[in-house]
């Protein structure tokens, strides 16, 4: 004799059940997630669209590209809070004080600024994060470099477009 299941003892109503319920309540929390990440603002300049284009307009990119600015950032991770110096082309770069900012893949306000004095300065505290990008700019806004963030020690720091 051939016993009978109840239904939900039954492992294909299962599968044929709980394949699209639990995709739905994935589907919402990614919604969820998307919704709750904030914005995704690694780069803050203002943006042209033109057609299926996109332009972008930075001043002070342009006065980097234009002046050859170039940089590196030394991160000195062996001392607690790290070490930052800023080594720029031209040198004279550096006599005001400068930002650098450690940003945060998907979460502006997670970003980190460290004011360097004469190129120079110190984390105040750990990064708890990876950042995407190292950003650095005079107080002014009037030249920024970037650069990608990684293991080595010099990060090498390039205006974000070059304008020929």
């Amino acid at each position: 004799m051939t016993e009978t299941r109840k239904t939900w003892q039954e492992p294909m109503v299962w599968m044929i059940v709980g394949i699209p319920a639990l995709t739905v309540v994935a589907g919402f929390f990614t919604l969820y997630l998307a919704i709750s990440s904030g914005p995704l603002d690694s780069v803050q300049a203002s943006v042209e669209r033109v057609g299926k284009g996109q332009t972008l307009h930075s001043a002070a990119d342009n006065t980097a590209s234009q002046g050859h600015y170039r940089g590196y950032l030394v991160i000195d991770r062996q001392v607690e809070p790290w070490q930052l110096t800023l080594k720029t082309m031209p040198e004279n770069l550096t006599v005001l004080p400068v930002d650098v900012l450690f940003v945060h893949a998907n979460l502006a306000e997670r970003d980190v600024r460290v004011s360097l004095q004469s190129g120079s300065g110190r984390l105040t505290a750990p990064l708890d994060f990876i950042p995407q990008q190292i950003v650095v700019t005079d107080r002014a806004g009037t030249w920024r470099l970037v650069g990608a963030y990684g293991d080595s020690a010099n990060i090498a720091l390039t205006p974000a477009i070059e304008t020929p």
